[in-house]
């Protein structure tokens, strides 16, 4: 019992620290579309806008929207290109956008808090409550956890859904009830209406039964492939169900494909064959996979419109606190003790296959749209389980504890001190936070997320003048920022992205602030200068933007 209100009080802590923190930021770049886009699929079920991306957790995020009545946007979507200008008004201008972002984020920090519980009853049932609590412990003060469960995003949606899914599959294999069966297909569909990179769900649940059947030692393949059957029609009904079963059955040659891979199939033998999923599905899959053909990346302070193969394990290494880190190497060597301290090996090894299988096809893939670790989010509820095997190291039971204690500790300590900025941690391995620049930005330091602390700067400093280069799709207007057309001299804010000129054409345009100390960082995101302009300065072409 002592363990569940333990479990109940790491719930409610992480929840209040998601709310809390995620009240300091302003809206991250995508967030004002994707509440937009959820709130147009509920008042006039359109799935069409922002279509990059499946639907459940913008339509999610949009419902406390539509309860409270949110005004709609005084202008018109005339073609697809206006959905940024009009998610724009609709959430700064129609509405007050704090208000609609506290209210669009509330969902996002509840899916997150379920799914917490969710790792806690799975590490419990599997491997006792301590190690539960480790696991719990790790997942709710992981800073990468903290940041994206509090934003409108589909990435923490992703994370939330492949793990039930994963959890509801292996319980399936265990108790082969129809409920469990059924569950597991419902959530997959669930999955695949969170965002494209579920369909990596297929290949882990195909392994995970694969391996349970083999380590079992009954030789139940029949009923593993009727079981996969079946999960796959029900995930299969249940997204079209959430598209409305819109252009379900319709075939490659009825649009014209963006990417280059999408053609090629359309022009061949598939681009007749109907296909049995929504053709907005199809279209925000072909368009994400056409804006991953050309796209800059940065990594440790090198740019490249082809990516790296090692990103994501990069990325991995630099964001993720060191005791998870080492925690989780311990417990990947553990599992080959098959079945010591009472460990099964079918419960050691099946939460180690969707992290290796995320982080083989991220890095066999070779992903182009290297801009963030959020890619590779669903990695970290696993990480944690298998931290959590260092529980039941064959190691003395006192010292074993007050290591595995003195870890967790560490980790809290982290998240205490990255507080409220979660998104700009990095490890001490690159330096920590204020090197994080130098090593990965967009949406791995540098979201927009640090607006609205801009602003308060601005009237704390009273600062009349300052020249503003933002790089988000917050209104600067409703948080106080006045930028000047160009910089003169004085302040100047630069947003960590665009300080290092990662989309700009001039990528040394801010060089001569490099080297200078800056007057604030604000979040850990915006770096604020006073200074002169220097005699080679190239005025850009417009001002900043609303």
């Amino acid at each position: 019992m002592k363990s569940r209100h333990a479990a109940a009080a790491l719930l409610v802590v992480f929840f209040l620290l998601v709310s809390a923190a995620t009240g300091t930021k302003s809206a991250t770049y995508d967030e004002s579309v994707h509440i937009f886009s959820g709130w147009r699929i509920l008042t006039q079920g359109d799935f069409a806008t922002n279509h990059e991306h499946p639907p459940l957790m913008k339509a999610l995020a949009a419902l406390p929207l539509v309860i409270m009545g949110a005004s709609p946007p005084r202008t018109e979507m005339k073609r697809e290109s206006d959905e940024w200008n009009v998610a724009h008004d609709f959430v700064y201008h129609a509405n007050d956008g704090d208000r609609i972002l506290r209210a669009a984020r509330l969902p996002i920090a509840l899916v997150a808090t379920a799914m917490a519980c969710a790792v806690y009853g799975y590490t419990a049932a599997a491997m006792g409550t301590f190690a539960g609590l480790v696991a719990l412990a790790l997942l709710v003060f992981e800073p990468n956890i903290l940041a994206h469960s509090g934003f409108v995003t589909t990435d923490l949606g992703n994370a939330a859904m492949t793990f039930f899914t994963f959890a509801a599959f292996v319980t399936w294999l265990r108790r082969r009830s129809r409920g469990w069966l059924i569950g597991t297909g419902v959530l997959l569909g669930l999955a695949l209406l969170t965002r494209f990179t579920a369909v990596l769900l297929v290949p882990i649940l195909a392994i995970c039964g694969v391996i349970h059947v083999v380590l079992e030692g009954r030789g139940r393949w029949r009923d593993l492939a009727v079981g996969l059957s079946l999960i796959a029609l029900i995930g299969v009904a249940v997204l079209n169900l959430g598209y409305g079963f819109g252009g379900s059955f319709s075939t490659l040659k009825s649009f014209t494909p963006e990417s280059q891979k999408f053609r090629e199939y359309a022009a061949g033998p598939l681009g007749g064959v109907p296909l049995p999923v929504p053709l907005e599905y199809v279209r925000g899959f072909d368009h994400a996979e056409a804006s991953g053909q050309r796209w800059w990346s940065y990594l440790f302070g090198q740019y490249s419109m082809t990516g790296w193969r090692h990103y994501y394990l990069a990325a991995l290494a630099v964001k993720t606190p060191l005791p998870l880190l080492l925690l989780t190497g311990a417990g990947l060597l553990f599992w080959m003790r098959r079945g010591k301290d009472g460990l099964d090996p079918i419960q050691a090894l099946l939460p180690q296959v969707p992290l290796l299988v995320y982080l083989f096809a991220f890095t066999l893939s070779g992903n182009l749209k290297n801009i963030g670790l959020r890619y590779i989010l669903p990695v970290y509820p696993f990480m944690c389980i298998v931290a959590a095997m260092t529980t039941r190291i064959d190691f003395d039971k006192a010292w074993r504890a007050r290591l595995v204690c003195a870890m967790v500790a560490w980790q809290v300590a982290v998240a205490a001190w990255m507080y409220p900025d979660y998104l700009t941690f990095f490890n001490l391995t690159v330096g920590g936070p204020s090197r994080g620049a130098e090593v990965l930005l967009d949406s791995n330091l540098d979201w927009g997320q640090d607006l609205k602390g801009l602003g308060r700067f601005i009237s704390e400093k009273r600062i009349d003048k300052i020249y503003v280069d933002y790089f988000g799709r917050a209104c600067l207007r409703y948080y106080g920022v006045r930028s000047t057309p160009d910089f003169e001299g004085g302040y100047i804010a630069v947003s960590a992205t665009n300080l290092k000129g990662v989309y700009a054409e001039d990528k040394d345009r801010y060089r001569f602030l490099w080297s200078q100390t800056p007057a604030a960082v604000i979040g850990g995101s915006i770096f604020v200068y006073d200074t002169s302009r220097p005699a080679d300065w190239k005025p850009k072409a417009t001002a900043a933007g609303d």
